[in-house]
Parts: C-alpha cells; structure tokens; sequence
C-alpha cells in the first residue's frame, strides 16, 4: 500500500527523502566554508600592513617603533613623526629661547656674525664667546626641555638634525650650562 501525504495525520513528519538531506547536507557544507573563510580573513589581516606587504619588509610609510628610557612603546609613521615635530616647532617662542653662539673656528668673528643672523631670525640671543677648542662641525646643545628649539634651529641653519644633542658639562664653551641652547659654530657654518 502506498502512502501519500494527504493520507499522514497533521502531526506525523513527512517522510524525509535523499534530495532534502542532500540538500541539508549541501546547505551546512557552503556555511562551514564561509566561516572557515571568515576565521582564515580575520587571522591573516593582522599580518599585513596597510599597503599589503608583508611584515619585515620595508616601506617608507612603515610604522617606526620607538621606546624611550622608562617608557612603553609608541608606534609612529614617518608622516606622524613629521607632524608631531612641526607641532612642537610651532610651540618655540624663538624670541624666549637665549641662545649661546660660540666660534668653534679659527675664523675670527663667526660667532658675532651667526649671533646677529639668529636675532635677525628672531631668536633671544647671549653675547657671542669663544670656544675653548676648534671643532669639525657645528653642533647646537639643548638644555632640558629645549630638544624642540634645538631642532628648529637646526632646521633654520641647515643642519642635520642628528648635529642637535643634550646640553651637558663636556661641551667645550665656558658657562654655558645655564643656557637654553648653544650653538657651537664650525667650519660648515664659517662659510
């Protein structure tokens, strides 16, 4: 005897045939794989950089990871960088910044002349001294504080920032460890 649908009580399931397990099957199989895909792109993506290289390579937008002595880590682009160093660029008041010019050379007169380029730039000056010993190139020292004077200065004279170091005890210029930056003038500024 043969049993159709319409012959089953209202709550007696219906038969299940092989297409509708068959389709169940499928049905679980395609959601198994999109969340294996989903886990597999969420497992990768932190792996790769903005730009898709992979990390270890270089780029110029690479993220630079710098951790100052009693600090955590901060992760800066160069373009960061750049537009932290404007800010505190833009924060020097050069008219409140006493710079000390000393002549590293044996050009007579240098420091004199560099002292009234600075005042001409804007910047606080100190009377112009000698350096108690020549030296290869100029060098500008910063006191506490002052690291972002120092590299605008630099800046302004065309020097290279690594020429802008802490102001300490070995810098050969009488009494200047009041000041707020010395600048130590060498042959690359005589000219």
């Amino acid at each position: 005897m043969r049993v159709s649908d319409d012959n089953l009580a209202a709550d007696e399931p219906a038969a299940k045939g092989p297409s509708s397990q068959s389709s169940l099957d499928t049905t679980r199989a395609v959601l198994l794989c999109v969340a294996f895909v989903v886990v597999l792109l969420i497992a990768i993506v932190p792996l790769t950089k903005r730009d898709g290289a992979v990390p270890g390579g270089q780029s110029a937008d690479a993220p630079v990871t710098t951790v100052p002595s009693g600090s955590t880590p901060a992760t800066t682009t160069p373009a960061e960088k750049k537009k932290h160093q404007a800010a505190a660029e833009a924060a020097v008041n050069k008219s409140e910044v006493q710079v000390q010019v000393a002549n590293g050379t044996s050009t007579a007169g240098i420091a004199t002349t560099v002292t009234t380029k600075l005042m001409n730039l804007g910047w606080g000056t100190l009377p112009p001294v000698n350096a108690s010993s020549t030296v290869p190139s100029s060098a500008i020292y910063y006191a506490a504080g002052k690291k972002a004077a120092g590299l605008l200065l630099a800046k302004e004279l065309s020097l290279p920032a690594s020429s802008v170091q802490p102001l300490t005890t070995s810098v050969p210029v009488p009494g200047s460890s009041g000041d707020d930056l010395v600048l130590l003038v060498g042959p690359d500024l005589a000219s």
